[in-house]
């Protein structure tokens, strides 16, 4: 939506020059992640060189630097960058005090083996992420604990990665209190009625297909970490040995989950966490006082700083994004792509509810930022479509949600992958043996979003939950006009 001047005043040659920004910082990851291969450093690069060159352009330059550093402000990306810093504090505390150590021990002791620990790993994570709502707070989390402990035990840790994405996304699917649930209920409002989805009937109705989905990944998680311990993975010689002292850090761990479900913020949490790991690690000896900040010649090291510095390569990265993505906001570009989108209306119920679910995997491939993104962009479009058809809108907001939470964590130029190799790199830095994932191989290694995707469109093909605000299921042979009171829009006479 165009939102001021400099938005109104447009480009020289085509208003397509907004997307500039976000092509050079994605063309160059797609290259990249196609060659096994990423870089935060070349994405920065990219979006700073992408954001000059559109300037070039733009028939008010200084309106424009104003319009992109007002979009490095962007809520979303400000969040992020608190959420890292806190985060990247909160890990380096955990995996210096032996929590993984810990978990490998447990893991021995429970026979947990390389068989199952990936299956393990994808229903922890599941079971956080609902707690939680956020599959950034998962991902972060998660990955210091998980990552390095998979070798140990004797789990590819690359199929470990794609656990905790696959949880992550799980998680964030399920959850009442993610972003993507509430976005997803707000944006679709009843034909005949005034108000939207109700976000407790949204969860309600999402269980079945959000379970089916659930039952799919572990089935695949059983089964690859089978697969990967018959191949002989196991044999990889450990990196972490295990020590049951280091269990005592699972305590802090608990209390996020805690904080979460008795609904306090994921900073709230992590704060309450972060400040549980240290005084747990210091009283049980774990880390040294000294540890967490000294100086060292003229530098300021330890824990505190380098927590701090691990994840800023990455924040600034997603900051760059945000900026690159409220241009062609701003300048009307992802306006025209809407606006080509609700042009593209079924003539059935079937066939709508299929082009919706379509709608939402355009824009999966189509935006570089987080779920979020998605959802409030197709969320109207879908809003548009459905409504004048009374189809439901919690079946409309699952439709939305199950799109939302699909190809945009496996997509290798997306933000999730990114965010994972990301977020593994320093952690593998200090592991050698770890092997590092390249964008691409979360395409075969991440469960639940395609198991969501498959579960969604049985759903449609079948008419599977499917009910219009009348309250009553359509069958194969009803009409959409057979079903809807009198005065009904004229293209509710859909067959079904």
């Amino acid at each position: 939506m165009k939102t001021d001047s400099s938005a109104h005043a447009g480009f020289h040659g085509s208003d397509w020059v907004a997307a500039i920004p976000l092509i050079a910082m994605v063309a160059p990851t797609i290259v990249l992640a196609l060659q096994g291969a990423l870089s935060a450093s070349v994405m920065i690069g990219g979006g700073i060189f992408g954001l000059m060159a559109a300037s070039l352009l733009a028939k008010q330059p200084k309106e424009f630097w104003s319009q992109s550093v007002n979009q490095l402000g962007d809520t979303t990306g400000l969040l992020i960058f608190i959420l890292f810093l806190i985060v990247g504090i909160y890990s380096e505390i955990l995996a210096n005090a032996q929590l993984t150590q810990g978990l490998v021990w447990l893991a021995d002791t429970l026979h947990i083996g390389p068989a199952l620990f990936a299956l393990f790993i994808y229903i922890a994570c599941s079971v956080l992420g609902t707690a939680m709502g956020t599959s950034v707070g998962t991902i972060l989390v998660m990955t210091p604990v998980f990552y390095p402990a998979s070798v140990a035990i004797g789990c590819d840790p690359i199929l470990v990665l794609g656990a905790i994405l696959s949880g992550a996304a799980t998680g964030d699917h399920f959850a009442p209190i993610s972003d993507t649930t509430i976005i997803s209920a707000s944006t679709q409002h009843y034909y005949h009625k005034e108000g939207t989805a109700e976000v407790s009937d949204v969860v309600r109705g999402r269980l079945r297909y959000a379970a089916p989905a659930f039952l799919l990944s572990c089935v695949f998680y059983l089964l690859a970490g089978f697969w990967h311990a018959e191949a002989g993975n196991q044999t990889v010689p450990a990196v972490v040995t295990g020590s049951p002292i280091g269990l005592v850090m699972i305590v802090p761990m608990v209390v996020v989950i805690a904080m979460a479900i008795r609904g306090r913020s994921v900073f709230e949490a992590l704060t309450y966490g972060t400040f549980t790991a240290i005084l747990l690690a210091l009283g049980f000896d774990l880390i040294q006082l000294n540890e967490l900040l000294y100086v060292e010649g003229r530098s300021v090291n330890g824990l505190l700083v380098e927590g701090v510095l691990k994840n800023m390569e990455t924040i600034i990265m997603i900051m760059l994004m945000m900026s690159a993505y409220g241009v062609a906001r701003s300048y009307g570009l992802l306006d025209k792509i809407t606006a080509f989108l609700r042009g593209m209306v079924g003539r059935s119920l079937r066939q709508t509810e299929f082009v919706m679910l379509g709608i939402g995997a355009i824009f999966n491939f189509l935006l570089i930022g987080l779920t979020a993104r998605i959802a409030v962009i197709a969320g109207p479009i879908i809003n548009e479509i459905g409504r004048p058809f009374a189809i439901h809108p919690v079946r409309r907001a699952n439709i939305l949600d199950a799109a939302t939470n699909s190809f945009s964590y496996i997509v290798p130029w997306h933000v999730w992958p990114l965010l994972m190799v990301m977020t593994a790199a320093p952690i593998a830095e200090n592991y050698p043996s770890l092997s590092l994932p390249s964008p691409t191989d979360f395409l075969l290694i991440t469960a639940y979003p395609v198991a969501i995707w498959l579960v969604m469109c049985v759903a449609i093909y079948r008419g599977a939950g499917r009910k219009t605000e009348t309250g009553l299921e359509p069958n194969e042979n009803q009409h959409a006009g057979q079903i809807r009171p009198s005065g009904a829009h004229p293209l509710a006479n859909a067959p079904e």
